[in-house]
């Protein structure tokens, strides 16, 4: 009889245990479900913030490419194009430029591009780096080297 009763009570405690096991799995599973909805959450919101500074940095670009233009009207339509032109396809050098103007414009010479090239490096506008083999690039310049 005795016997019994231990083995009455360790089943009970036996059962009690894995009682209080399912009951604390059933609690981790619903911090998890929470958990997870609080991420699903956050992954939404920082989805926005992404698109936000996405488009406050396409706005910022365009509004200092806008401003390149405007500045380098004041050499000229031909300055504006030039600017234009390396705004779009990044350093060239004065062959590669002379050749897009003519694209575009219909006709330029390397001379009246130099030119205009010295002009927009005065205003600040643009600045000359080498590229391979000593070659003389023009590019926009940087936010960073306007001075």
């Amino acid at each position: 009889m005795r016997q019994n009763l231990r083995e009455k009570r360790g089943e009970n405690s036996l059962e009690s245990r894995i009682d209080e096991l399912v009951r604390k799995i059933n609690l981790l599973e619903e911090e998890l479900r929470k958990e997870r909805e609080l991420n699903r959450d956050i992954l939404r919101e920082l989805a926005v913030v992404r698109s936000i500074l996405s488009l406050s940095s396409d706005a910022y670009k365009t509004s200092k490419k806008i401003s390149l233009l405007s500045e380098s009207l004041k050499a000229g339509p031909l300055a504006r194009d030039i600017t234009e032109i390396l705004i779009s396809e990044g350093p060239l050098n004065i062959s590669q430029l002379t050749n897009l103007l003519r694209e575009i414009r219909g006709r330029a010479s390397r001379k009246t591009v130099a030119k205009k090239l010295r002009e927009l490096m005065a205003l600040g506008i643009i600045d000359m780096v080498e590229g391979k083999k000593s070659e003389k690039l023009f590019k926009v310049k940087s936010e960073g080297s306007s001075g």
